[in-house]
């Protein structure tokens, strides 16, 4: 009998398999039973500390949790009934409410494990009951309630609306919490935390060394595909491996996947919990032969067939294992898919992987030649074969080529002088990452926020605007959204002068997406007039443009969203810096450029003679 771990058959509770339902936190306690999981998965509750703390207090106040399917609201409020003594047997009982009383208030916690599980009839008897709660009329009660954002916004305004008056009231509040991601409202007893708005790329940080650092991993030791120093030819341990990285630092591979989420939740694609854990689990279980996960056995066969070719890691980042309908069913797969990794490339990396052997022999060893299971092993023949001329073969061969740009954009080393984002359709994915962070940090960002002005005025002005220290808001008359805009209406600085309005950049509420600011000075505190969060796809547009390109698939949503943001603030400066007008005469500005890119305002006064 061929060994066996069982942690390998555990995880693929977790992975894209019929029984994924096993994933959900009413169940997994049963699989850990089964397998003899020495220590579960355990991510910590984003917000469990403070959830406890707030019902340890003598007054604490309600609890509602939101977020998507997979965010860990359910598991938070378990965690909860374990910490205040409640008994994991009756939690695991099948009953849709629990209740047990806070030692510190002598109050009853009620706890609603989902809402959306709930009967009409139980929700006619619960929400009237929360609904004092949260206003302090109960003063023997206290909710602890997970709920998904829709179907908690569409049962309490049922029961709100047929009620009226300071129950109508408050849902409004709930609802500006929830539009606002607001925690708390001075007027009700309630903290309200939504789960989809925690940072998905540190969780998955967490997740990846849950996983690769498992106790229960030791249960190899004995295998065939092991060896005594230390190295295998184990599929699963070889990309278990991948993930872990080396002595010398980091891994490319987790770093660029947690790079990746990060740019998905700026350009609002958040992965829930479940689906993290499902990403991680396909990365190193992954198998395109039998177009699922790997078991024990079925690693032993790749191994011993050398098939590595089917439980390549990179490819299983995108679900690449699984058949096309397969893979559109997982947020995680279409998410990263949509970056285009393995479809975008430059020359300089394909003349590497296809003259390098040749060209660059050193550089090729390097990057390619030095991975012995997933580099020029795969796609050698095809190569080959294609470099003598024979084209029967060239459809596998492409396909082979974007395997290799998958596995260089997740390999590539951290300093390496190719970049890994012109293998994306977001090939400024770097700059924008770095932008970030020098935001955060506070410190100076003036050379991309030149480019990004430089974008903003070619954009708003339709012509080739070379100036990035001044912000250039043209129109061409009637409502401003002509091509080429050659009516200035306002020029406004890039940093703060005197009490004039300027542009600025700042980060949104997410702590990561950059935004533009028009700030007004001379108004208390610094008041911004107008904002545009700069989404992922918004700033590559702007670094394009910069740069004096423009793909049609970028074009048409972005430049909208900015004529909108530029027909705004015009209407606000008007008031500000509006100039008075005078008797018997129109004045305007022209904005031309001239031959080193610098726009040259000209103005035009003309007369109006009486008739």
């Amino acid at each position: 009998m061929s060994h066996s771990n069982s942690l390998v058959a555990f995880l693929r509770h977790y992975g894209p398999i019929p029984a994924s339902d096993n994933m959900y936190d009413e169940l997994i306690q049963t699989e850990i039973e089964h397998y003899g999981i020495e220590r579960p998965i355990d991510i910590p509750p984003a917000r469990l500390r403070e959830v406890i703390d707030n019902f340890e207090a003598e007054e604490p106040k309600n609890v509602i949790l939101t977020g998507t399917a997979g965010d860990g609201k359910t598991y938070h409020c378990r965690r909860v009934w374990e910490h205040f003594g409640g008994d994991p047997d009756e939690w695991r009982g099948g009953t849709k409410a629990a209740e047990l009383q806070l030692p510190s208030s002598g109050k009853h916690l009620q706890i609603v494990k989902d809402l959306s599980e709930l009967t009409v009839a139980e929700k006619e008897r619960i929400l009237p009951e929360l609904a004092d709660a949260v206003r302090d009329k109960d003063t023997r009660n206290i909710y602890l309630v997970a709920a998904n954002d829709g179907q908690l916004l569409a049962s309490w305004r049922d029961f709100a609306e047929a009620r009226g008056g300071e129950y109508y009231r408050d849902f409004k509040s709930i609802e500006g919490m929830l539009v606002d991601e607001k925690t708390t409202n001075k007027d009700l007893s309630l903290l309200l935390y939504n789960l989809s708005h925690l940072d998905g790329s540190e969780h998955f940080e967490e997740i990846l060394t849950e996983v690769t650092e498992h106790p229960q991993w030791r249960q190899c030791e004995g295998c065939t595909l092991l060896s005594e120093d230390g190295s295998t030819k184990c599929p699963i341990r070889i990309n278990r491996d991948r993930l872990r990285g080396t002595d010398e630092g980091i891994s490319p591979f987790r770093h660029r996947l947690s790079e990746l989420l990060k740019l998905a939740r700026a350009n609002r694609m958040h992965l829930p919990i479940r689906d993290l854990l499902l990403l991680c689990v396909n990365i190193i279980l992954g198998d395109h032969e039998s177009r699922s996960l790997l078991t024990c056995r079925k690693a032993m066969n790749r191994a011993e067939s050398e098939a590595y070719r089917e439980t390549n890691p990179y490819a299983n980042a995108f679900g690449a294992n699984l058949r096309p309908r397969q893979r559109q069913q997982y947020q995680a797969f279409s998410t990263l898919e949509a970056f285009g990794i393995g479809r975008e490339t430059d020359n300089k990396i394909d003349n590497l992987l296809i003259y390098g052997p040749y060209d660059d022999e050193q550089n090729y060893q390097a990057l390619i030649g030095n991975d012995p299971y997933y580099g020029c092993s795969a796609y050698r023949n095809y190569l080959r074969d294609y470099l003598e001329g024979e084209r029967e073969n060239l459809g596998e061969f492409m396909r082979a080529l974007a395997l290799q740009r998958q596995r260089l954009f997740f390999s590539l080393p951290l300093d390496s002088d190719l970049s890994p984002w012109s293998l994306s359709v977001y090939q400024s994915s770097g700059t924008f990452l770095e932008f970030g962070k020098r935001l955060a940090a506070g410190d100076a960002a003036s050379r991309i926020a030149e480019i990004l002005v430089r974008g903003l005025n070619r954009t708003f002005c339709g012509m080739m605007i070379d100036e990035g220290d001044r912000l250039y808001l043209a129109s061409s008359g009637g409502d401003g959204r002509g091509r080429i805009a050659s009516i200035l209406n306002f020029d406004i600085g890039v940093s703060r002068h005197r009490r004039d309005p300027y542009l600025d950049f700042g980060l949104a509420h997410d702590g990561l997406t950059p935004r533009m600011m028009i700030v007004d000075p001379a108004a208390d505190g610094d008041s911004v007039i107008d904002e545009l969060e700069l989404q992922i796809t918004h700033f590559e547009y702007l670094m394009r443009v910069a740069k004096g390109s423009l793909p049609a698939s970028f074009s048409r949503q972005c430049y909208e969203d900015f004529l909108d943001f530029k027909l705004r603030v015009i209407k606000h400066l008007m008031p500000i810096i509006g100039d008075e007008p005078r008797p018997n005469e129109i004045s305007v500005q022209a904005v031309k450029v001239d031959e080193r890119g610098r726009p040259q305002p000209d103005n035009i006064r003309i007369r109006v003679g009486e008739i």
